[in-house]
């Protein structure tokens, strides 16, 4: 907690969000600070693996199927290292998913158009998440934090090329 006091007040002078994100208008948030990172990361793994194993429960597609397995097998990965790579630099990882992930979640387990919904949800969320990834891995505050989003972007990019593909 105490590492999130200059932030709270960067945030009242208007330059940064409390969450360590750029404020300017229309940019997609890429925190370069830890705590914002980390919990973009974690919300951005979670949201894959759940939305994954539902798309393993509802998807009939076999290509929806295939994804869903590697992101379950990836992300799970990647959530792994962000824990350890957290822990090693004295910061907690979330455990809930953001809001604006648990929306995605909800309109899909809704949705009529699963498959379709799943496939554009992918697209949506890889490509927030390869931004994510590189910002912090080139402006990053945390180098152990950086490792990972430099080892995760490609990853990243992968199943972004992959889900486009398919």
């Amino acid at each position: 907690m105490r590492r999130l006091a200059p932030f709270a007040l960067l945030a009242a002078l208007g330059s940064v969000s409390l969450t360590g994100c750029a404020t300017t208008p229309g940019m997609t948030e890429t925190p370069r600070v830890a705590p914002a990172f980390i919990a973009m990361a974690a919300s951005t793994d979670l949201f894959e693996i759940e939305s994954s194993r539902l798309a393993l429960q509802r998807s009939r597609d076999p290509m929806n199927r295939m994804h869903a397995e590697l992101m379950i097998r990836d992300h799970t990965n990647t959530s792994a290292q962000l824990r350890a790579a957290a822990a090693s630099a004295g910061f907690g990882v979330p455990t809930q998913m953001r809001p604006m992930h648990r929306d995605m979640l909800d309109a899909l387990a809704r949705s009529a158009t699963f498959d379709a919904t799943y496939r554009a949800q992918q697209v949506t969320s890889h490509r927030q998440a390869l931004a994510l990834m590189e910002r912090y891995a080139r402006r990053g505050d945390v180098p152990q934090l950086r490792g990972v989003a430099a080892a995760t972007a490609p990853v990243v990019r992968g199943h972004l090329d992959h889900i486009v593909r398919m």
